[in-house]
């Protein structure tokens, strides 16, 4: 691919991305019935292990991120972006500090995705041990939340006006 600029107007199915990219995402939307946009899922940045949980430093290995934005009905790429996280490190380092707390304490299963803003530890089914507690807690993945995938995608939309 000779530039990324070549990317708008084709169908995601086309572009070949490894997926080993650890700052290169493909993100889906939709649109509401007002014709705004908004996030089709969350962002997986990785699968959560009690045991072995992952540095904020290893988690956000950038301090930006390149953001392919696609319409999930046409599958057409519409949009990219380089997003400065480090924008937002404080409080994605908060929300990231609320779940390693419960972690710590034995109360993963008592971690709703309401209890941080940007980055969630959404479930995603089957129960496994957790530390410090007698209690199994789902199994989760760090994501970036919807909430803020909006934001990211409405700052993309007040550019182009």
């Amino acid at each position: 691919m000779d530039s990324f600029e070549k990317l708008i107007g084709l169908s995601v199915d086309e572009v070949d991305l490894d997926g080993s990219s650890d700052f290169i995402f493909t993100i889906g939307y939709k649109f509401k019935n007002c014709g705004q946009r908004y996030p089709a899922s969350k962002l997986k940045l990785c699968d959560l292990d009690y045991f072995d949980f992952v540095e904020f430093s290893n988690l956000f290995k950038f301090e930006a991120i390149f953001l392919i934005w696609f319409d999930e009905e046409s599958r057409l790429i519409t949009d990219l972006e380089i997003y400065h996280l480090s924008n937002d490190f404080d409080v994605l380092f908060r929300d990231y500090y609320r779940i390693l707390s419960a972690i710590r304490d034995g109360t993963v299963h008592e971690l709703r995705e309401g209890d941080t803003k940007y980055l969630g530890a959404s479930r995603i089914g089957g129960k496994v041990r957790q530390p410090n507690s007698e209690l199994l807690a789902d199994r989760r993945e760090l994501v970036l939340k919807k909430k803020y995938l909006q934001k990211i995608l409405n700052e993309i939309s007040v550019k182009c006006k």
